[in-house]
């Protein structure tokens, strides 16, 4: 993940240190102001991201949040835990990441950076939480 993260910052700086002047029919080019405003939006999203992703426990619920987007979810409706390596979109910086199935229907993906030991510390808040093969090891 950090290469796409790092890739696309890189990419957005190296076009205005080593861009000449765009070819054929451009919406916005990188030398307007407009192009500017939003080059640094991108990049200043991203890093908000890459800086800004973290989860804390506390008072019975997850804290998940991934720069500007926040949620929580509550331990006592844990009902499945599991290894994946989705690439889907979710509030994690890598591709091993840790399901979270909760509530009826809803799943959450998160890498938490000591995975044994936030397991530990929800198995203990909710007994009941199932957890799959790779992870009861």
């Amino acid at each position: 993940m950090g290469f796409i993260f790092w890739g696309i910052i890189l990419f957005i700086i190296f076009i205005y240190i080593f861009g000449s002047e765009p070819v054929g029919m451009q919406f916005i080019t990188y030398d307007s102001v407009l192009g500017t405003i939003i080059s640094g939006l991108i990049i200043g999203l991203l890093l908000w991201i890459w800086f800004g992703t973290g989860y804390r426990v506390e008072r019975g619920v997850i804290k998940v949040r991934s720069g500007p987007f926040k949620s929580t979810i509550k331990i006592g409706e844990i009902k499945k835990l599991s290894k994946t390596k989705s690439p889907f979109s979710a509030p994690a910086l890598s591709i091993d990441r840790l399901e979270i199935l909760y509530g009826k229907y809803n799943i959450m993906n998160i890498s938490p950076k000591n995975e044994y030991e936030f397991v530990q510390l929800l198995v203990t808040k909710n007994p009941r939480i199932q957890l799959d093969k790779k992870l009861s090891k």
